[in-house]
């Protein structure tokens, strides 16, 4: 049996009883039935589902057959999710998605060759099931990112932290190799609250951030473990590529002071420990060699003063 659809019209958002057979209608490539098919297995695969990413892979698996596609994308205003094996192609299919009968965003189908109209107004039908799981997904995205994100810095969390920590553990305990970890503890901090108020040290904050995010590779992790302290991990890095990341930091600071009002700036100064992991060293014993050199006696030499206060 075949369905037909006005030439124009959308399928998306339509109940089966919109589709009707009639004469001088163009025929759609696909039976209501397989239309049916596909959408409700694409329901039942998306309520597994626990990222966007994941759920943008299903709804691929459910439109191969009636299009070939290399990947899928979802754009929402400034925000893009991709699906987890993209790759470039030469045309890009839009499909818009609503909720609650206002636009949703659209999804953004990649495939190597053009789509017609017919067979693109079945694709809608299947995928028009996404708004509410993809709503839901979001949500929980955002969630787990300010679950692991401090809110004033926007650098990971301690919560954060703790889990990478361990996976960097793991890692250099079971397959070898290097890592290193750097602790920064912002001195005189309570002196800057004091001094020029908790705005004042609330933007000191954020500069160490915006220092360490600046000074940092793409393979390391910045971190607001709490207060005024930091903390990088360094993977595959012995103690000396820390030491060039300390060096780095100190040339930032002190080129970037902190303008605190009345033409005057404050070179931000901080202390800064550092421990490759040994091997047989748990992961807290490596956390507390970085955390003891942090503290110790300023005459060992282990800790490196980060620029000074103007």
């Amino acid at each position: 049996m075949a369905y037909y659809q006005t030439y124009g019209e959308s399928l998306c958002g339509q109940s089966p009883a919109g589709l009707t057979q009639s004469r001088g209608r163009r025929v759609l490539p696909f039976s209501l039935g397989e239309i049916n098919a596909r959408r409700n297995a694409l329901v039942e695969s998306l309520l597994r589902c626990v990222s966007v990413s994941a759920a943008l892979d299903v709804a691929r698996e459910q439109i191969e057959g009636m299009l070939s596609v290399t990947s899928i994308s979802w754009q929402l205003g400034d925000e893009r999710y991709v699906c987890s094996d993209a790759s470039l192609s030469d045309h890009t299919i839009p499909v818009s998605l609503s909720l609650d009968e206002q636009p949703f965003g659209r999804l953004l189908l990649h495939s190597s060759r053009p789509v017609n109209e017919e067979t693109l107004g079945c694709i809608r039908r299947v995928l028009d099931v996404m708004a509410y799981p993809l709503r839901n997904l979001r949500l929980l995205s955002h969630a787990l990112i300010a679950a692991e994100h401090d809110g004033l810095t926007g650098l990971k969390n301690r919560r954060a932290f703790d889990m990478q920590l361990q996976e960097a553990y793991a890692r250099v305990s079971r397959y070898g190799g290097q890592a290193s970890l750097l602790i920064l503890d912002m001195t005189r901090f309570k002196n800057i609250n004091d001094t020029y108020g908790h705005d004042v040290g609330d933007r000191a904050l954020v500069k160490v951030a915006e220092g360490l995010t600046r000074c940092i590779r793409q393979t390391d992790s910045a971190f607001r473990l709490g207060g005024d302290e930091f903390a990088v991990i360094l993977p595959e890095t012995p103690r000396q590529g820390a030491s060039r990341l300390s060096d780095r930091l100190v040339e930032w600071f002190g080129q970037h002071p902190l303008p605190v009002g009345g033409g005057e700036h404050l070179v931000l100064r901080a202390r800064i420990g550092m421990a490759q992991w040994q091997e047989g060293e748990s992961r807290e014993d490596w956390f507390r060699h970085a955390d003891q050199e942090l503290y110790g006696d300023e005459r060992s030499g282990g800790h490196r003063e980060l620029g000074r206060l103007a």
